[in-house]
């Protein structure tokens, strides 16, 4: 399984956790982990299309480490600017 599936399952169980009165560190680690979920699933949407096939996990791996969340909020904030 994927480090993504992981966090987004954690997420899950950490939204649901407490039903009634949910804890605010429960729905704040939630939101986190949806955050690192969707982070590295475009890591590994990017990386896998860069480099296809199970035999270049190694050249994904090292490409993965190079992705910033800066960079990559940035590059996202200027997709959605008007005009």
């Amino acid at each position: 399984m994927n480090l993504h599936t992981d966090l987004l399952r954690q997420a899950r169980h950490l939204a649901v956790r407490e039903p009634r009165r949910p804890l605010q560190a429960s729905l704040r680690r939630a939101i986190s982990a949806s955050y690192y979920a969707l982070f590295h699933f475009l890591v590994h949407e990017a990386t896998s299309r860069m480099f296809p096939g199970r035999s270049r996990d190694s050249l994904r791996y090292c490409l993965a480490r190079a992705f910033v969340h800066g960079d990559m909020k940035r590059v996202a904030l200027q997709g959605s600017a008007p005009g």
